[in-house]
């Protein structure tokens, strides 16, 4: 795609009378294992539908296998296992490369990164540590990879422990992968997330600071003075935590209680490239929850994670998209008898990697939108197009499918529009794109086909994305540029 960094949204909403709940389909990803007491949990997703994890069983003695899928398929125990000393699959990006840890002896767990669509191999694969501590305890894991092959993770010693990122597709130089850590004693700094900027987020504390998130600039070690993202505020002496970013500089984590984490914590969604907002990065909870983690977010500012009741003693996966905190339970087939957990990765393609439970089991989820919305021509779908923007109208369209097929239907639907500028992202209020201009803004449905005129002249120059939402998920998106003067696409396709 010619675009790469994607935006958040408001809403207008123009919409018919259909009313539906089902919004995804389940894939029981399976286990590696064979047996009653199997179970398996994902841990990340790529944008081809790949889902890491691991497996585990407790058949003869506890044995835990890590795992990456083929593109929207079950785990295949023959093709997909890593072998009993990889103990975790932690991230995978779009080539394939999965990062993780596994046993590098008999006492050392060591951060990996596999070749593409290729197991384990410890001998070419081990990323080796910053060398914290020569002895006993000197061991590293790795929890994010972004697409350049840019590993982060954490490399710790007996009493002291590292946030790293490596340079792409290398082993930890210790002399320049250290990511740094707070002054003082018994500081700790621990990396979960990076994107394709290289920018890292994670955590970073002392024993006597509670931990705070960070957000790193690209490619540069920690710097406490500008990465401290800060908390919620929930309590004088929180913590926080970052576990995910996106290309936009978006961070999600959970701000929590400090001296009773499980009584209050709740998820935060930061704008770009900013610092937690208490007034508007809150994402509260599920309704009679009293505690929310927010663990994966996508480019168009979509977060998964889970809400709980106090005590953390029952989860709920959640998808956070349009403003509003969907219960994932009420979105997938009633009746299928799972109970899902957590969410922890959301691709693209809004394909979500989830945990749950059925019939007393514990299983990795795939979780595939039944509806996409297509963006149509004059716009085209890499967002390479650009039009006058003393032009009258930009005629917006969306072809709608459903288990991947044309079918004529009136959905209930929403757009929203966002306009980027400098870094940031400006949500545009519905009275800016509403206007009548020239033929006039106006909505139409034909079959599973959406049609909205914007208005060119009320917008102004800039690049917009305009997303389509059903049920309040987003289901499409589509981007063009506005500047001055006239362009080709004006030419070749006036509406």
């Amino acid at each position: 795609m010619k675009f790469n960094k994607l935006f958040g949204c408001l809403g207008l909403l123009f919409a018919a009378s259909t009313c539906l709940a089902q919004m995804y389909t389940v894939t029981d990803l399976g286990t590696v294992h064979i047996g009653d007491n199997a179970s398996s949990t994902a841990r990340g997703i790529n944008e081809s539908g790949q889902v890491v994890g691991e497996s585990s069983s407790t058949e003869n003695g506890y044995s835990t296998h890590a795992f990456r899928t083929a593109p929207n398929r079950p785990i295949n125990p023959v093709t997909d296992d890593f072998g009993p000393s990889a103990y975790s699959a932690t991230a995978i990006n779009s080539s394939g490369q999965v990062v993780g840890y596994f046993s590098a002896d008999t006492v050392h767990n060591h951060a990996y990164r596999t070749a593409p669509n290729r197991r384990l191999n410890p001998a070419t694969d081990d990323l080796g540590t910053l060398h914290l501590d020569a002895g006993r305890y000197d061991g590293s894991f790795a929890h994010g990879i972004n697409d350049s092959g840019q590993v982060v993770g954490v490399s710790y010693g007996m009493s002291i422990q590292h946030a790293f990122r490596t340079a792409p597709n290398r082993s930890i130089n210790p002399e320049t992968d250290d990511l740094g850590r707070l002054p003082g004693d018994f500081a700790y700094s621990e990396a979960y997330g990076i994107n394709s900027s290289g920018q890292v987020v994670g955590y970073f504390a002392t024993d006597t600071v509670p931990g705070h998130a960070f957000r790193t600039a690209p490619n540069r070690p920690i710097n406490p003075a500008t990465d401290d993202l800060g908390t919620l505020s929930l309590t004088a002496d929180d913590g926080s935590i970052a576990y995910a970013i996106n290309d936009f500089g978006q961070v999600v984590g959970v701000s929590y209680q400090s001296d009773d984490p499980a009584l209050l914590s709740h998820a935060f969604r930061t704008a770009p490239n900013r610092p937690i907002n208490p007034a508007s990065d809150d994402l509260g909870t599920l309704p009679g929850d009293s505690a929310s983690s927010a663990m994966g977010i996508d480019n168009f500012g979509q977060v998964v994670g889970f809400s709980a009741l106090r005590g953390y003693d029952f989860y709920r996966a959640f998808l956070y998209s349009g403003h509003v905190m969907h219960d994932l339970n009420r979105l997938i087939p009633a009746g299928s008898g799972w109970e899902v957990s957590a969410a922890v990765g959301i691709n693209s393609k809004g394909q979500i990697a989830a945990n749950g439970v059925r019939n007393g089991s514990g299983r990795a989820l795939l979780l595939t939108p039944i509806y996409r919305a297509f963006v149509q021509r004059p716009i085209d779908a890499d967002g390479s197009s650009v039009f006058s923007a003393k032009r009258g109208t930009i005629p917006v369209k969306f072809a709608v499918t459903k288990y991947g097929k044309y079918a004529s239907c009136t959905l209930p639907a929403t757009i929203a529009v966002t306009r980027a500028a400098h870094g940031a992202l400006i949500p545009m209020d519905e009275s800016t794109y509403s206007k009548d201009e020239d033929n006039g803004s106006n909505f139409r449905i034909a079959g599973c086909r959406y049609h909205y005129d914007l208005p060119a002249r009320s917008l102004g120059v800039g690049t917009y994305r305009v997303d389509i939402s059903i049920k309040g998920v987003m289901v499409g998106h589509a981007v063009f540029t506005l500047k001055s003067g006239r362009h080709e696409d004006d030419k070749d396709h006036e509406d």
